[in-house]
């Protein structure tokens, strides 16, 4: 199988073109290998590449923020919110949770890792639940941030748990889980909400609906990079679009609704 490859050069050039500018704030999603691999350089340092390549845009007064969540909380696991890894999202995730003035935010199941001038401003609210009121995930809009998606599209951004939070979806139920906590080498007992689906398992979501307003109102940006693309919105573009979406069909993101389902959602 012959794996494509791309130029530094092409990197930067990609980045650029989504519309980051000196000073950002970017929450980034990756596929890190979707485009295919950088020449020259071992898949191992794809993720120092990519940092280098960011700091290079937003520069030392930007901020780089990545979701580092740990569901297995829900399930009875302890969390150490120094060395705990971060669960399925990604290695670049991770590269920028092990960065030595990253800081993680408290939240047991959801936190987020920020490296940055704006990291603890962001990362050091302390709310039940990640997405809701006061919470990193509003600090993220509050700061106009940028999504970044790389190798992938902004359907993957979890900021849409914010707007299912606000609206109030109908697949979701509140759960309160707690458990053994650890920040600092101190042990405690905590809590933390979460917004799960019925069955606690999570729903199986289609965010095309999403991507497409985004595009349709001009707030979509994307370029190609090997055999990927890397796209971007802003924070604040993405849930309200998400937002409206489910305000007007609360079940309009359920990736199984039936054809006549989204017709008649479409008509609305």
């Amino acid at each position: 199988m012959i794996v494509q490859s791309y130029s530094r050069k092409a990197l930067q050039c990609a980045l650029a073109a989504t519309g980051l500018e000196r000073g950002s704030v970017v929450v980034v999603h990756t596929a890190l290998y979707a485009p295919g691999r950088i020449a020259d350089t071992p898949l191992v340092e794809i993720s120092s590449r990519l940092y280098s390549a960011l700091r290079r845009i937003i520069g030392r007064q930007g901020t780089i923020v990545v979701p580092t969540f740990f569901t297995a909380f829900r399930r009875g696991e302890p969390f150490d919110r120094q060395f705990t890894p971060a669960t399925g999202m990604g290695s670049f995730a991770e590269y920028i949770r092990l960065l030595p003035d990253s800081i993680r935010s408290p939240h047991a199941i959801h936190s987020v890792s920020a490296e940055g001038p704006l990291a603890q401003a962001i990362t050091g609210r302390d709310t039940p639940s990640a997405f809701g009121k006061g919470s990193p995930f509003d600090a993220l809009i509050d700061y106009d941030a940028e999504i970044l998606s790389f190798g992938c599209t902004v359907e993957s951004s979890c900021l849409v748990r914010w707007a299912e939070e606000r609206v109030g979806v109908p697949y979701r139920r509140w759960m309160i889980c707690r458990g053994r906590y650890f920040d600092d080498g101190k042990e405690s007992m905590r809590s933390f909400h979460t917004y799960a689906g019925d069955d606690g398992r999570e729903p199986n979501l289609c965010l095309i609906p999403v991507h497409r307003a985004l595009e349709d109102s001009g707030n979509l940006r994307r370029a190609e990079l090997g055999a990927g693309l890397v796209e971007s919105c802003r924070a604040r573009d993405f849930v309200v679009a998400a937002t409206d979406i489910l305000r007007r069909d609360p079940a309009a993101l359920l990736a199984h609704r039936s054809t006549d389902d989204e017709r008649r959602s479409q008509s609305r």
